[in-house]
């Protein structure tokens, strides 16, 4: 009953948040997307677990009960083969290092950074024939409500692309020092900051006229729900 009692709490704290349970401090994140639908994503940083930090910042848990959380959560991202190394450094707070690398194989697939139902952004493909990430801006539309509790998060988000650009806010753009390539980054100071927007398109095979991601499974994606559907 009270390990019941306990998630319900935590869920409703995620809940009045109103925004993805896992925030991210103190990171750089680099996203490598290619033409032909390879990706690759990098993040090293801290990932705090809001819900959990806040009651402990509140004392609305006891020590005994959030210890447990803690090595809880911790469990949960060592279980995830992408999680190279995680520490845990108190209060829901862990100092990890991701990394993950795969290939879109068609439109309506994505790639949920930290999960599905804990988004900081999403890497995703369309019928359009270009790739999309999009950040979840639910740290910025409750972004006063996370600093009460005493959250930051400052970091650097990169992606390297050799795609043709359609659209993108990032704040700095240079070429990167591999052939064709180009860097856009995104520096935040605060979870106010607007959140990342880019859309590049993806390649077409010469030879078929078909998009050259196509063909065969993706690895490590995960499906997207038809809209038309």
């Amino acid at each position: 009953m009270n390990r019941l009692l306990q998630k319900i709490a935590a869920a409703f704290v995620c809940c009045a948040l109103l925004t993805s349970c896992f925030v991210p401090d103190m990171y750089e994140c680099e996203i490598r997307l290619t033409k032909d639908g390879g990706y690759g994503i990098t993040y090293i940083g801290i990932l705090t677990y809001a819900p959990l930090f806040s009651q402990i910042v509140r004392k609305e848990i006891d020590d005994a009960h959030a210890k447990e959380n803690i090595r809880m959560f911790y469990e949960q991202l060592k279980r995830e083969d992408a999680f190279k190394e995680v520490e845990s450094l108190g209060r829901g707070r862990y100092r990890v290092r991701y990394e993950l690398t795969g290939r879109f194989a068609g439109s309506h697939q994505s790639v949920t950074f930290v999960t599905r139902q804990n988004p900081i952004f999403r890497i995703l493909t369309t019928e359009r024939g270009t790739a999309e990430v999009n950040g979840s801006g639910q740290a910025k539309l409750y972004a006063k409500r996370l600093v009460e509790v005493g959250l930051t998060s400052q970091g650097l988000l990169r992606i390297v692309t050799d795609m043709d650009v359609v659209k993108t806010n990032a704040q700095f753009t240079r070429k990167s020092q591999t052939p064709g390539f180009t860097m856009y980054d995104w520096r935040f100071r605060s979870f106010a900051d607007t959140p990342p927007r880019f859309v590049a398109k993806l390649g077409i095979d010469p030879r078929t006229g078909v998009p050259a991601y196509s063909g065969g499974a993706g690895v490590n994606v995960e499906p997207e729900e038809d809209p038309k559907k």
